[in-house]
């Protein structure tokens, strides 16, 4: 249970996609940012499946795809846009600093709003609660936080080094996911309601 739990922890936070990219973009400023987002997404997971485990007999989660795709695409795009023009306000000014208030709020939200994130609690982790309980999800996130802490002390240190190149890639890489993401569940809710162009 405890190798279960933590191994699907990490496995979890690892692939690239929206979370992770808040998570790179706060550790450039400090490690305890990056944290705090990884914090707040973690937080949308306990929530999602309390959720999970109130409303399984009961509700038919999965007839609310199209709202939380659509929902969840537009917010990514307007990551995207918000990392992209407070980057090109900092180049612009020559700051050094990256705005980092409300880091925990930035990673619940963007964790309450991710498909893939709800996505994954409505099949893997519906499936691991029918199969061994709620046991193997202590450990699971525990498993969390180690990727959370790591992956923002990695970008940390590498930016304390590297500055304005490391700066540069995680802001385009954490745009381009975002913005791919975006306009993937935008499509994915209109081919959903069948909504053809």
């Amino acid at each position: 249970m405890i190798v279960i739990g933590f191994v699907l922890g990490v496995t979890m936070a690892a692939p690239p996609g929206p979370v992770m990219t808040v998570i790179m973009r706060k550790s450039l400023v400090d490690i305890k940012s990056g944290f705090l987002v990884g914090m707040g997404a973690m937080t949308a997971d306990i929530i999602l499946l309390s959720l999970l485990l109130l409303l399984k007999s009961y509700v038919n989660l999965k007839t609310y795809d199209p709202i939380i795709f659509i929902l969840g695409g537009f917010y990514f795009i307007y990551l995207a846009l918000d990392i992209l023009l407070e980057f090109l306000h900092r180049e612009r000014n020559n700051a050094t600093k990256i705005v980092s208030d409300y880091s925990y709020f930035k990673g619940l939200t963007t964790g309450l709003l991710n498909p893939m994130q709800i996505g994954w609690w409505l099949t893997a982790g519906l499936s691991i609660v029918e199969s061994y309980g709620i046991t193997p999800f202590y450990f699971f996130y525990i498993g969390i936080m180690v990727y959370i802490y790591f992956l923002s002390l990695i970008i940390y240190k590498s930016h304390a080094k590297y500055q304005d190149k490391v700066s540069l890639i995680v802001n385009a890489f954490s745009v381009t996911v975002l913005l791919a993401f975006g306009a993937y569940f935008i499509l994915s809710f209109f081919i959903m309601e069948g909504i053809h162009f």
